[in-house]
């Protein structure tokens, strides 16, 4: 079994970790990719953790390599983008989207529209609420709703994937806090978890420390 963790930021560094953990105890063969191309710096410590700055994908590789010994670990210092993106994703994969952008997860999900069988779990959040979605195919049917389906936000994306953006407009994104990005990656964990266990998902949580609440949907899948 392969795990894909695309980005690497609030929500994927604290993910990756996990994940690892999990599957490294686990009897059988796992693989894990990790991918980013952003480097890690210090206006990320307050809610990113790695043992050294540089590239986000071969910090992480080389502190859960140590840590985690069981598991296939490998990364690459790539942004997902329309020629890479077949070199990455393959049937059969679970994929853990940790962007912070609508056009890379359009990419992602389109792409994925055309294998027969994957495991999509996108999360994302704003500064105290955010969301969970899960998009799975099994022989090329869809089993739950796709990430663009009930958002067109992400259907008609007219934001930048990181490999588009400037240095600048990387370095200026938009406040996060520590305990969302944990959320959202606790409930991808849920996610995870059920869907490797073969156990009914619903499409979608959204979820607001505020309000300390999550909130799932079922939605129906349309063609």
């Amino acid at each position: 079994m392969r795990t894909i963790i695309i980005g690497l930021g609030g929500i994927g560094s604290d993910l990756a970790d996990k994940i690892c953990r999990f599957l490294n105890y686990k009897n059988g063969h796992y693989e894990v990719l990790m991918i980013d191309g952003d480097e890690y710096e210090e206006k990320n410590l307050e809610r990113q953790s790695f043992l050294g700055f540089g590239k986000k994908s071969e910090a992480k590789f080389k502190e859960l390599s140590k840590k985690y010994m069981n598991l296939n670990l490998n990364y690459s210092t790539n942004f997902i983008n329309d020629d890479n993106i077949k070199n990455f994703i393959t049937d059969g994969d679970i994929v853990l989207l940790c962007v912070d952008n609508h056009k890379t997860r359009k990419l992602v999900n389109d792409y994925v529209t055309k294998l027969n069988n994957i495991s999509l779990i996108s999360g994302g959040n704003e500064l105290t609420d955010g969301n969970v979605q899960i998009y799975l195919r099994k022989e090329g049917k869809k089993l739950t709703p796709s990430l663009t389906d009930y958002h067109p936000e992400i259907e008609e994306a007219d934001d930048k994937r990181p490999d588009e953006m400037s240095c600048e407009e990387l370095h200026n994104v938009e406040p996060q806090l520590l305990f969302t990005n944990i959320t959202a990656s606790t409930i991808m964990c849920w996610s995870y978890y059920n869907v490797i266990q073969g156990n009914e998902v619903p499409s979608e949580m959204y979820f607001d420390i505020l309000k300390m609440a999550v909130d799932p949907k079922i939605r129906k899948v349309k063609n």
